[in-house]
């Protein structure tokens, strides 16, 4: 991103947005203006040309990425940050303006109101505040999940707590009206426990055909055909392949992990894990 400053002629303006925005006042609009302005001049920056060119050489052309959000004040221990800032789906190499544009979009969400009092609040100062992107190959889910490998009601370390939605993960991170599957799952015992059944209407799902453009399809989902929902042995060996994925993580890293992934087709993928909070 200060690459992408320096290159546009706008890191001197940005400095001085940036200098003003530590000590302004939210009661009297000044925080919101200046979010504002500093999210104009980011996100209508781009990556250069030959790093464009670069990840033509890591990605097949005709291939769906998504750009995520990779600050260094979020993932923490002590900030976890799920959420705050914005990864945008379905962008594709194949139209470099729609793939730039989505990662100046990445960019310049660290700086959105919520962003900004957040680390204010945690104490963080603005200037310290640095986003880079992590580029991903999308996936197509049947299902997104989210493990904590230590629960988070009762800090019970023998139990991994699942809250799993259908297709994209996104519904988790947005905050969808509705509820996931929730299940509790023993690392020990192959325990496995339904809390609670997933009653979201509709799933986010990208599609084969249609455009990158960063945008993904809302389809309503019939539970019917949802074998976590209908099928009680499905759900027990489900949970405790995550039970065993999350004990796994735990001891590869040291510490309880919070930790994102998704299942497509039989196969689990992990797309990250982080401390948990």
């Amino acid at each position: 991103m200060e690459d992408a400053l320096k290159r546009s002629g706008s890191l001197e303006s940005y400095a001085s947005l940036l200098e003003m925005i530590e000590t302004a006042k939210v009661e009297n609009g000044e925080v919101d203006s200046l979010s504002l302005e500093l999210q104009t001049i980011v996100s209508h920056l781009s990556p250069s040309e030959e790093t464009i060119e670069f990840l033509k050489k890591i990605f097949p052309q005709d291939v769906r990425l998504i750009v995520r959000s990779s600050a260094n004040v979020e993932d923490l221990a002590g900030m976890s940050a799920a959420g705050l800032y914005d990864s945008i789906p379905n962008v594709s190499l194949m139209d470099p303006s729609s793939f730039g544009a989505a990662v100046g979009k990445v960019w310049a969400s660290l700086y959105t109101r919520r962003a900004i009092l957040s680390r204010r609040v945690a104490g963080v100062s603005q200037r310290e505040a640095k986003m880079a992107v992590l580029v991903q190959e999308m996936l197509q889910p049947d299902l997104s999940f989210v493990l904590h490998t230590v629960n988070s009601a009762d800090h019970d370390p023998k139990l991994v707590e699942a809250e799993i939605a259908p297709g994209l993960g996104e519904t988790l991170a947005s905050g969808t009206c509705g509820t996931p599957w929730r299940l509790s799952c023993n690392k020990f015992d192959a325990t496995v426990t339904t809390l609670a059944f997933s009653n979201f209407s509709e799933e986010m799902l990208v599609l084969n055909s249609g455009p990158a453009n960063g945008e993904v399809v809302c389809l309503t989902v019939d539970y019917s055909k949802k074998p976590l929902s209908v099928d009680a042995t499905f759900r027990k060996q489900f949970g405790q392949r995550l039970a065993a994925i999350g004990q796994y993580l735990e001891q590869k890293f040291g510490n309880a992990q919070d930790v994102e992934g998704c299942m497509v087709g039989k196969d689990i993928f992990i797309v990250q894990s982080r401390p948990q909070p």
